[in-house]
């Protein structure tokens, strides 16, 4: 079977036309992340986008994206006479001509284009930022926005080109200098979660502040606008709205695991976690010995990266070794118990050795069946094993019941 698409399909899919009210949707939480208090964004009310702040002034915004590119694959250029950009100025001027007081709406509004096209070779907005500065008086932009009316055969932009042209002088000069252009030629995903990034400093949780953000705001702004009502977010909304979507910063879940190279020591029966169980006849045998080390090395990394990596706090690891030390004294009391009477009634250290080594092994075996917790993660048992043997190594904790006199410093 042969397989083509009609021309008709490829010329008028609705592809580029969505991608455009997708970017207007991300460029709306791109700015939702910056929101000072007292300020309000608007989507789809004034304009594109507009931005309300506290001392009563507006910024309306305009989106212009494009998928277009030219030859070289770079996105085409926003022109002096592209429609987008004259387009966007008559829906302004039209704003402008049925205020109650021109000047005063032009003094407390503010306009704004935002395009992912480039505009490095705008001579309109060349001359504007010149008049802005005051490089150009209004006579000289005049004459240029003249040269562009005559210079072209495009009814339709003559016509908006004219609206300006029609501008009382002064009207037109407060205008243009509040008119600004912004070319955001990055990914604008990129620029959200760059934002994303700056406010929760966890770069391996910005995916997940960034699905839950996007997918509240989009679902809330369909249902109000399906509602018949204005979609807004004050700096107050989003923070008590929005604020759980970035619970997914800080939420606990499973600590990365990573294959971290092991260094051993030279002599690994001189460790005194070994030596530890040498003494009370757990181990001689040089594979047991070996896999203690290993548990105890693995956890030891790990737990190093962690907290390298601020996965973990400082606090954290304290919690753990508390907790540890605390199970370790719950199982050490409890397996000493019967001998430490006897002690008391008088009976000698070096004659309970055998039943004292018993106790000791007994210790070994109930810690190795604890599973720790750190931050609400449980240990596997390897890294719990692990835990108690670098604790033994210090040495803070012990098995053989006059373990501090032998071992601690």
């Amino acid at each position: 079977m042969i397989s083509y698409t009609l021309k008709i399909h490829t010329e008028h899919t609705a592809g580029p036309q969505l991608i455009g009210f997708d970017y207007q949707l991300f460029y709306f939480l791109y700015l939702s992340l910056d929101l000072d208090p007292g300020e309000k964004l608007g989507f789809e009310i004034l304009d594109d986008i507009h931005i309300e702040f506290p001392n009563g002034n507006i910024e309306l915004l305009q989106l212009k994206h494009t998928t277009q590119t030219n030859g070289s694959g770079e996105k085409i250029n926003l022109t002096e006479r592209d429609s987008d950009l004259w387009k966007t100025i008559s829906n302004w001027i039209a704003f402008v001509n049925v205020a109650e007081d021109a000047e005063k709406y032009i003094l407390n509004t503010s306009f704004t284009i935002v395009t992912n096209k480039s505009i490095d070779s705008n001579g309109f907005l060349k001359n504007l930022a010149k008049l802005q500065v005051g490089e150009l008086d209004i006579k000289q932009m005049n004459g240029y926005i003249l040269d562009l009316f005559s210079g072209t055969t495009d009814k339709v932009l003559k016509e908006k080109i004219n609206q300006l042209i029609k501008l009382k002088q002064k009207v037109k000069k407060s205008f243009l200098c509040k008119i600004k252009v912004v070319s955001d030629q990055e990914n604008i995903i990129s620029l959200i979660k760059g934002r994303i990034h700056k406010l929760i400093r966890r770069p391996e949780r910005i995916d997940d502040v960034f699905n839950a953000f996007y997918t509240n705001i989009q679902v809330d702004k369909f249902l109000t606008i399906a509602g018949r009502e204005k979609f807004s977010i004050t700096f107050e909304d989003f923070s008590n709205k929005y604020k759980t979507c970035f619970d997914f910063a800080y939420a606990s879940n499973n600590l990365p695991i990573r294959n971290l190279p092991l260094i051993f020591p030279d002599d690994l029966k001189e460790q005194l976690f070994i030596k530890q169980l040498i003494e009370i006849g757990e181990t001689d045998q040089d594979e047991e010995i070996l896999n203690y080390t290993t548990a105890m090395l693995k956890f030891f990394n790990q737990l190093k990266d962690w907290v390298n990596e601020g996965d973990l706090l400082e606090t954290d690891k304290s919690n753990l070794d508390k907790d540890a030390i605390i199970t370790w004294q719950r199982i050490f009391k409890e397996k000493y118990r019967e001998i430490k009477k006897r002690i008391t009634t008088g009976a000698a250290l070096e004659d309970l050795e055998e039943e004292i080594k018993e106790c000791a092994i007994a210790c070994v075996n109930e810690m190795r069946r604890e599973k720790l917790n750190i931050k609400s993660n449980e240990l596997t048992e390897e890294f719990s094993n692990g835990q108690f043997y670098l604790l033994s190594n210090e040495p803070v904790i012990g098995w053989h019941i006059d373990w501090e006199k032998k071992y601690k410093l």
